[in-house]
């Protein structure tokens, strides 16, 4: 029986280590937390999964909050400035739905499962030393332990587009729901121009049942780059509501009189997107393979690091399988890295870029949208399929095509 050491507990992690078990692979799972200490922690990130990246979730049986979540059917996306010839706003529909779930609630459950199927749980935040002396004992040992600490073990490869994108701030609260918020059966999003930023809604379910997450993301060095290190849950709501006021004052107005659902529903990430070789070796030779967003990180408001990291696990997955009893050398960890970048590539690469870019044909895109429902349909799921979204969205030609499509009624 193959033996196998994951280090993480996260989405692609645990994913991994779960179906790894059902196809019976000897697996041990290295995370710092137990699941009674993550359930009962504060909220450390947003979790909103597009239907291509259940599909695991779905097969393994491990989806199992498919009826308590909140399905997300739509995806909105708005500008709104003084300068109304600069604003737009449009909804697409989403083809299948997509589901947010809070990795508390989760990846406890995941864990306990994982145990109570056979599977070895340590209890330990491992260090570069400690897997320079484990690797020897596994015949395969992947890294998914986030994006700091053991990260840094894989370099930087600046190729990527993402390489040259400065750090993020993100602001995150989960709230109360109510009726009287928008976007009740999807995601909404703002723009804010001027700040390369964004302001993310949509309903959720946490530790707390169904309720909303709020996030809004920056560059680094602007409207959050004032954030005190420490500062009271309802203090850090305060903050947000005071920037939506400032930036995004008619959602403020939504907003303005939010409660949190506790004292743990707030977070604050800081994140660089990048990416990484998907391989380290350690001091001593052995081969470590870096999985989800220890190598791979986006831009907050894509909401594409959970997707990213399901699609890992699965990718992975079918590789090692695929493998059989041939080694795990680097040639594998290289083809599994490069099967997985065929779908992260995107949203890695030439996809963000264009989001975050001026070019005058995005700007005619969105507008487009706010007039032909195909349009925002075909946007709104590109989020769920990047492949489909770069074959026309990274190429003004394209784009203009498409739009030419639907202006003449033929889309």
């Amino acid at each position: 029986m193959r033996k196998i050491l994951i280090v993480g507990g996260g989405q692609s992690g645990l994913q991994l280590a779960l179906c790894l078990l059902e196809h019976g692979y000897d697996v041990t799972v290295m995370t710092v937390h137990t699941p009674e200490e993550l359930y009962d922690g504060r909220a450390v990130s947003i979790q909103i999964l597009y239907d291509a990246a259940r599909k695991a979730e779905r097969e393994y049986k491990l989806n199992f909050w498919e009826d308590e979540a909140p399905r997300i059917n739509e995806f909105r996306l708005s500008q709104f400035v003084a300068d109304s010839q600069s604003s737009f706003g449009w909804t697409g529909r989403l083809g299948a739905p997509a589901q947010s779930v809070d990795e508390r609630v989760k990846m406890s459950a995941w864990l306990d499962l994982f145990e109570s199927r056979g599977g070895k749980v340590v209890i330990h935040g491992a260090t570069a030393s400690d897997l320079d002396y484990l690797a020897g004992m596994y015949d395969l040992t992947v890294v998914a332990a986030g994006q700091s600490g053991l990260a840094d073990m894989f370099p930087v490869d600046p190729s990527w587009e993402t390489a040259r994108m400065p750090e993020l701030a993100t602001a995150i609260a989960y709230i109360e729901d109510s009726a009287d918020y928008p976007d009740q059966n999807g995601v909404g999003g703002d723009t804010i121009p001027g700040v390369s930023g964004a302001f993310v809604s949509c309903p959720t379910y946490s530790v707390h049942g169904r309720c909303r997450v709020l996030f809004l993301s920056t560059l680094a060095d602007g409207p959050l780059r004032d954030w005190p290190r420490r500062c009271s849950p309802q203090d850090h709501l305060d903050r947000m509501l005071a920037l939506l006021r400032e930036y995004v004052p008619h959602r403020y107005e939504t907003y303005r009189n939010a409660r949190l659902v506790g004292n743990d529903a707030v977070a604050m990430d800081y994140t660089t997107p990048l990416v990484r070789h998907p391989v380290a070796r350690t001091p001593s030779g052995g081969l470590l393979l870096g999985m989800g967003d220890t190598v791979v990180v986006t831009s907050p408001s894509l909401q594409q690091d959970a997707n990213n990291a399901s699609k890992a696990a699965e990718i992975y997955l079918n590789a090692i399988l695929e493998q059989g009893e041939a080694p795990f050398d680097e040639a594998f960890m290289h083809r599994a890295f490069s099967r997985f970048m065929d779908y992260a590539q995107h949203f890695a690469g030439e996809v963000t870029a264009r989001l975050f870019s001026s070019e005058p044909y995005i700007e005619d895109l969105v507008f487009a949208a706010s007039r032909h429902q195909g349009l925002a349909d075909r946007f709104a799921n590109g989020f769920n399929d990047p492949q489909d979204l770069a074959t026309w969205f990274t190429d003004e030609a394209a784009t203009r095509a498409l739009i030419a499509q639907y202006e003449s009624g033929a889309g």
